[in-house]
């Protein structure tokens, strides 16, 4: 049975302060008593309880990332970047799936407060500002990655969704599409209004007006992009040639449901998604999609939360936006 800091404070002859500034690092300790102590240590099989010395100088060298879905495949390239970022400066990640699920999100920051963690990543937040601001308190960084929030403090990274939107639209009309449906995201999304307004935007500017039954509202998943598209098929003005999606997800499951109704893509109807997810380059036909720089925008953020942590004087909010690009695939055509 290993030692306790008691057993090392007794063989080396000092108190067991003095092996806590030892096991931490600290600079006033002789040389000789130092190596007294780390004899003991390897003797007794001293194993240190890294909480508590974390605690001790004020950090526990863990981050904390809440998102909504970890099946939908964009959120794991999310997590990749923000581990490798983590990794390489010595930081646990501690990884929280709230389903969208306020009262969800609300018990993990709790409990997340408990544990002490240094930072918050968090993608897209459903708890209101007043409820999450009283959990947090005013001293935790907070960083919002891919889907911004209503939090003063906190900093803001994700792609320029409404210009991605619009791109993926301007893509159909240079195609020669008029007819240009949109499967949107969750009304309440910000995600999914600023996309919406990205394709609105490329229709105006192009001298159409948008069509309020052309816009179907998903919930960003396979099932969801299934039964949009059906509705879409029983719109009651033009049949539209084209439909841009708010999400590769449905997308994917708009595709399937013009497959299941014998609809060709391209040759009757033209798909486009958003996110890129590495699926979307096997589908069939392959998707043609808007592009995030995922695992780019994940490092920016966990680096922004890591700097911030190290400067408890500067709670200042930063913001980085990154250009969304458009990927050319087999799911587009001209009508």
């Amino acid at each position: 049975m290993p030692g306790t800091i008691y057993d090392v404070a007794q063989q080396a002859g000092v108190s067991t302060a003095t092996v806590s500034r030892v096991v931490a690092g600290g600079a006033r300790v002789s040389p000789a008593t130092r190596q007294r102590v780390a004899d003991a240590i390897r003797e007794l099989g001293y194993r240190p309880n890294a909480l508590a010395r974390s605690l001790a100088v004020g950090h526990t060298r863990t981050v904390a990332l809440l998102l909504p879905d970890i099946t939908n495949p964009f959120f794991p390239e999310l997590v990749k970047g923000v581990q490798l970022v983590a990794d390489e400066d010595g930081y646990t990640l501690i990884l929280c799936e709230t389903a969208g699920d306020p009262d969800k999100e609300a018990r993990y920051l709790t409990m997340l407060r408990g544990q002490q963690v240094d930072g918050l990543l968090a993608i897209g937040l459903t708890l209101p500002r007043a409820r999450t601001e009283q959990v947090l308190g005013p001293d935790l960084p907070v960083v919002c990655l891919d889907r911004s929030m209503d939090l003063r403090r906190a900093s803001q990274v994700h792609v320029n969704h409404r210009q991605g939107a619009r791109l993926a639209t301007q893509h159909l009309l240079a195609l020669g599409h008029r007819h240009i449906a949109h499967i949107a995201g969750p009304p309440a999304l910000r995600v999914g209004a600023a996309r919406r307004e990205g394709y609105q935007l490329a229709l105006r500017e192009a001298g159409l007006r948008p069509d309020r039954a052309a816009v179907i509202a998903g919930d960003l998943t396979e099932d969801g992009g299934y039964a949009a598209a059906l509705r879409l098929l029983e719109h009651p003005g033009p049949a539209p040639t084209a439909i841009f999606v708010a999400n590769d997800l449905m997308a994917i499951g708009a595709m399937a449901a013009l497959r299941a109704r014998g609809i060709g893509v391209p040759g009757d109807l033209s798909v486009v998604g958003f996110d890129d997810i590495h699926l979307a380059a096997y589908t069939s036909p392959p998707l043609t999609t808007v592009h995030q720089p995922a695992r780019e925008m994940a490092r920016r953020a966990t680096e922004i939360l890591l700097a911030a942590i190290a400067a408890p004087g500067d709670r200042r909010p930063r913001r980085a936006v990154f250009d969304a690009t458009l990927v050319v695939r087999g799911s587009s055509a001209p009508p």
